[in-house]
């Protein structure tokens, strides 16, 4: 059962409201296994657990100096093609990846959700190999929640460059890196939609919904690009950080 959109922060706000979950194990290593071990897919006391362990990856990195190394990164990109994706990179390098995450991150992002392909998910297994053996070794619950922020941070702040540049494109005003991508969040955010699963006792408009009903969320509509209420994107500033580093530097050189 289906119902029409509602409100995006209220239902953010309430509790009775849960993000589709995965199942927990599957093969170690694979896309079953990282769904089952990330906050992304997971409710209560197990989201709780998942999202210190990506808090506390967060709370090691400096978005200030992620900024910085996604400048230095962005400058020496060898093709303007590569540019939507060093926030990966940059990320990958502060979370100790000991060579470049990208290809096996953006294999992951292509399956995250469930319902790919087979291929695609085919393809997706094998990142997940090659990003766990990149990675620091490590508890295989904070491995996964490392691959997690990869993959969170990967098509968002691709889609949050290529947006800001083309809002940016012709305009004849200066606006500063922080003012454009601020702007570029309000008209036209990477992640427009969301979604969540009532639980038992879930209400909308004064009404009972049942339980396991499918609520879409317009979150652009909502101005809430990184969620609201109770589980907001726990890394938002690392995010903006890192878009905003890469896009000091084409901005410049475009109007240089």
């Amino acid at each position: 059962m289906t119902t029409p959109t509602p409100d995006a922060r209220t239902v953010l706000s309430d509790p009775h409201f849960l993000v589709p979950e995965a199942p927990a194990g599957g093969v170690p290593e694979t896309m079953r296994w990282l769904r089952g071990a990330v906050a992304r897919f997971s409710n209560g006391a197990v989201h709780a657990r998942h999202r210190a362990l990506a808090e506390g990856e967060l709370g090691r990195l400096d978005p200030n100096r992620l900024r910085e190394s996604a400048r230095v990164l962005t400058r020496q990109a060898a093709s303007p093609d590569a540019a939507p994706y060093i926030p990966v990179a940059v990320l990958g390098t502060a979370l100790g990846a000991h060579a470049d995450v990208v290809p096996a991150t953006r294999a992951v992002a292509a399956a995250y959700r469930p319902g790919a392909a087979p291929e695609v998910m085919a393809r997706a297994d094998e990142g997940v190999r090659t990003l766990v053996g990149l990675l620091p070794d490590d508890e295989p619950e904070r491995v996964a929640n490392r691959i997690g922020l990869l993959v969170q941070t990967c098509d968002a702040t691709a889609a949050l460059i290529a947006n800001a540049l083309e809002a940016g494109a012709g305009r004849q005003s200066p606006r500063s890196t922080d003012e454009l991508v601020a702007d570029t969040l309000r008209l036209a955010p990477p992640v427009r939609a969301t979604q969540r699963v009532t639980a038992a006792g879930a209400a909308l408009h004064g009404r009972p919904v049942p339980e396991g009903t499918d609520v879409p969320l317009d979150l652009a509509s909502a101005d809430a690009p990184f969620g609201h209420g109770i589980r907001p994107c726990p890394g938002s500033r690392h995010a903006l950080a890192l878009a905003c580093g890469v896009l000091d530097v084409l901005l410049e050189e475009t109007n240089s």
